[in-house]
């Protein structure tokens, strides 16, 4: 039943300032590079956290992707060269939790030295962070370890901590070299290779047999939903808390560590 004319040009009136208000609203948000770098950071963190239930629940449901696991992991054990696994151990100690520890305090101590906190305070969240959140996920889950494993651990399988780690600490990483770096080639460069480099290592530990593909699927979009939680917390609290850092006794004690 079509409304008469009048009604139809009421509802039109009262769209448009909705519209218009909505716009509006988006545009104040877009205004300035914090804002954006924040709503950007919980788009991120909404679309991850999204994209691990997804994996959780096919996990725990059995669907597709988990029964897929087990065939997949067997017929990757087969194909497993002694050649490929020395490669691939390689690229594993790289996506360690203490191989990533310690590339991120070498960063860090720099940036401290510099007198960069804003950005130096990001990575002992992201890692911190990172690590804990691994660790209430995998009691969560309680997932057992393949069968096929090269190495047989006694830790849990879902989600990758190889996986999880590696994603927020290089992420993390590549993050703050973003805006150190120029042109769009560069930044270019700089995406590809963290991306190759965390792939890498999320499939390392597929080759070795450590871990299901969920397990790395899983553990990638955790990394990714915690770096993205970091950085809206760096971008909303990270400058005053820098502020009340800096001079603190802590901020002097680590001067003289670092000066040394």
């Amino acid at each position: 039943m079509e409304l008469p004319l009048y009604v139809r040009r009421l509802n039109g009136r009262r769209a448009r300032p909705a519209a218009d208000r909505a716009v509006a609203a988006v545009a104040s948000v877009w205004r300035t590079p914090e804002q954006r770098r924040l709503g950007l950071a919980l788009a991120a963190a909404v679309l991850s956290a999204i994209a691990f239930a997804r994996i959780a629940e096919d996990y725990l449901t059995s669907d597709p992707l988990a029964r897929w696991d087990v065939s997949f992991a067997r017929w990757l054990s087969g194909e497993r060269s002694t050649a490929g696994t020395d490669i691939f151990r390689v690229f594993t100690f790289v996506g360690s939790p203490a191989a990533a520890l310690a590339i991120a305090t070498i960063v860090c101590v720099l940036l401290y030295r510099r007198r960069q906190l804003f950005a130096a305070a990001l990575l002992p969240v992201v890692l911190g962070g990172a690590e804990l959140l691994n660790l209430v996920l995998k009691l969560s889950f309680h997932r057992p370890r393949p069968e096929v494993a090269f190495v047989h651990l006694d830790t849990y399988s879902f989600p990758s901590g190889h996986a999880m780690i590696s994603t927020a600490a290089y992420g993390a990483l590549a993050y703050l070299a973003w805006s150190r770096l120029q042109t769009p080639r560069a930044r270019l460069a700089l995406t590809a290779g963290t991306v190759l480099l965390v792939a890498l290592i999320c499939f390392s530990r597929l080759y070795l047999g450590v871990h299901y593909l969920s397990d790395v699927l899983g553990g990638a979009a955790a990394g990714a939903f915690w770096l993205a939680v970091s950085i809206a917390l760096q971008t909303l609290y990270g400058q005053r808390s820098a502020r009340v850092f800096t001079g603190s006794s802590v901020d002097r004690l680590g001067r003289r560590i670092t000066r040394s």
